[in-house]
């Protein structure tokens, strides 16, 4: 904590050398969210929605280790704590959606791969291959401008590709789940994992005396 009693110089000093350590902290809570956001992209596809209890997990994980590391300059500025807070949560799952839009076609291919008995003398491969195309291009015609706002734009509009709108597969392709329960999962996988990593966090804002939840 900063000595206010400390020449205005020093105390100056040292109130940057504390913001600098806490956005360090900050840096350090975002690479480190990282991997546990690509293992999000897995758990958020979990039936009934089990995946959350993973984003409060590797939430509190998260604002773990953004705590120990800050908790020495401690107390911080509030907007600063709150700020930097929601930067490690905004990244954490922005790419944790970024990751699962991407292997959407993958998955949807991988499924009709399973459920296609003639895949026109191609090797399984070559038609995933084919099938993940056909899904972009689905995505990019009919849900413009495709990729990952394709993507969010069909699971909340439809959830389903019916028989026919992907040439080399004649059955309907779904995911699940979507329209209202994708968008219930998203409000609570953003509600659970913010409160996980604030709940470390935040409290990095009052004096190291005050309380503070821990994990």
């Amino acid at each position: 904590m900063p000595d206010v009693t400390a020449p205005p110089v020093e105390f100056a000093a040292t109130c940057a050398t504390s913001q600098v350590r806490w956005w360090f902290a900050t840096a350090v809570g975002v690479i480190v969210s990282l991997p546990f956001a690509w293992l999000l992209s897995y758990a958020a596809a979990l039936p009934f929605y089990l995946g959350l209890f993973f984003f409060m997990l590797f939430g509190l994980v998260i604002g773990a280790v953004t705590y120990r590391l800050a908790a020495p300059g401690r107390p911080y500025g509030r907007f600063a704590v709150l700020a930097g807070t929601t930067l490690i949560v905004g990244v954490c799952w922005t790419t944790s959606l970024v990751k699962e839009s991407t292997d959407f076609p993958v998955d949807l291919a991988a499924d009709a791969v399973g459920r296609t008995r003639d895949i026109g003398g191609r090797s399984a491969e070559e038609y995933r291959t084919v099938v993940a195309d056909e899904v972009r291009g689905f995505l990019s015609e009919h849900y413009p401008p495709g990729g990952v706002v394709g993507y969010v734009r069909w699971i909340l509009l439809s959830g389903e590709m019916k028989k026919g709108e992907i040439p080399s597969f004649d059955q309907t392709l779904r995911r699940t789940p979507a329209r209202l329960g994708w968008a219930i999962r998203v409000v609570l996988s953003i509600g659970l994992l913010g409160f996980a990593v604030g709940s470390q966090t935040l409290a990095l804002g009052r004096p190291s005396d005050a309380p503070r939840s821990s994990m």
